[in-house]
């Protein structure tokens, strides 16, 4: 947060303390308020008090010399101010270090991996090096909108039961053309934690905003060797201790691209995601308490598959309704929170796979 006088010729007229809360006590009834912002005389001028919360956005880079600096031209674009942007730098092979030293804002922080050691070393080393009240996560390909930051914090600060915010998306190409919109990310915490037990979340990773303090008290981090869904475990991960949501706004343009690392894990590493992908299916209803036959889970692995999951006879989707409602038994015996949302979830995948069947038949 920042104290500053907007009429100062010289830094010595400029104060900063950093995570400061103001607390205000309104009509002596000692209500406790956070004030955003407020006008304050410095020296005779008037300044103003920006007393938001520290963002800190994490950024690992590599190999990106040919889109970072619209990535991190977006952060400095940003209409919220109070952020610093950690960029860890995983041993490029091209020119990507060169355009990261090229800025001089302070509020940009560069770290050197050793070696390369992947996006979700990365990302880790990022939040541990992070002094913000939020996390802001971004792609070193992609682009925030300039309001990402504010939306997002405004948001936070008003909901504290949310511990992890999402956003929606527009797909753009290598000359920033926008090619598509994303689908309309989900807004229900319980509706996300049902989704959770078989899919990836519906969001990009870019537009998450995160509590540190959430990711602290869980132990909460990325794994490595999940063949670009590190950010799937961790949302799974998320979901059983807290509350994910997202928001209508529109806070990032993601980037499509041959070259990019989610192509590339999608085409040369295929087969290996695909397993990850089960193991993580598998996982998250361990997580969550569901015990479910071998067969049973073969066949969720094999419908629900991240690519040409469905089911391929009358025969297969017989059996997959039979073990959404084992699943849904279990469920109500556990007590689970998120029953009725569960239950729409596994009506919606039924459907989904009727209009599969039917285009088989």
């Amino acid at each position: 947060m920042f104290l500053y006088d907007t009429r100062a010729k010289s830094s010595k007229h400029a104060y900063r303390w950093d995570m400061m809360i103001y607390n205000l006590y309104v009509c002596g009834h000692g209500k406790r308020r956070e004030v955003l912002s407020y006008e304050v005389e410095i020296h005779g001028h008037m300044g103003r008090c920006m007393l938001g919360p520290l963002v800190s956005v994490i950024m690992p880079a590599y190999n990106a010399e040919r889109y970072i600096r619209g990535a991190i031209d977006s952060v400095l674009d940003q209409t919220y101010e109070d952020w610093e942007l950690i960029v860890v730098e995983d041993g490029s092979t091209d020119a990507t270090l060169d355009v990261i030293r090229g800025y001089t804002d302070k509020r940009i922080r560069l770290f050197r991996n050793d070696r390369n050691r992947g996006i979700a070393f990365s990302t880790n080393r990022g939040i541990e090096e992070s002094r913000g009240k939020y996390i802001a996560l971004l792609d070193d390909d992609d682009i925030a909108e300039k309001d990402r930051i504010k939306l997002q914090v405004e948001y936070l600060e008003q909901h504290i039961e949310i511990d992890i915010l999402g956003g929606r998306s527009v797909y753009i190409d290598e000359r920033d053309m926008i090619i598509d919109h994303a689908p309309i990310p989900r807004k229900n915490p319980k509706y996300i934690k049902s989704v959770l037990l078989f899919n990836c979340m519906d969001f990009m990773n870019s537009t998450a905003m995160i509590r540190k303090e959430f990711i602290e008290k869980n132990h909460l981090y990325y794994h490595d060797g999940c063949y670009g869904m590190q950010d799937f475990r961790f949302y799974i991960e998320s979901s059983k201790v807290g509350n994910i949501s997202t928001i209508g706004d529109f806070l990032l343009r993601h980037r499509i691209y041959t070259g990019n690392t989610t192509h590339r894990n999608m085409t040369v590493f295929k087969e290996e995601r695909a397993i990850v992908y089960a193991q993580l299916q598998r996982y998250s209803l361990w997580k969550s308490g569901f015990r479910l036959s071998e067969g049973s889970l073969r066949l969720l692995n094999k419908v629900l598959a991240e690519t040409d999951g469905r089911c391929r006879s009358v025969q297969e989707f017989q059996e997959l309704f039979i073990v959404f409602k084992e699943l849904l038994q279990q469920g109500r015996k556990m007590g689970i929170d998120h029953q009725n949302e569960l239950s729409h979830v596994c009506r919606v995948k039924l459907a989904e796979q009727i209009i599969n069947l039917n285009d088989l038949l």
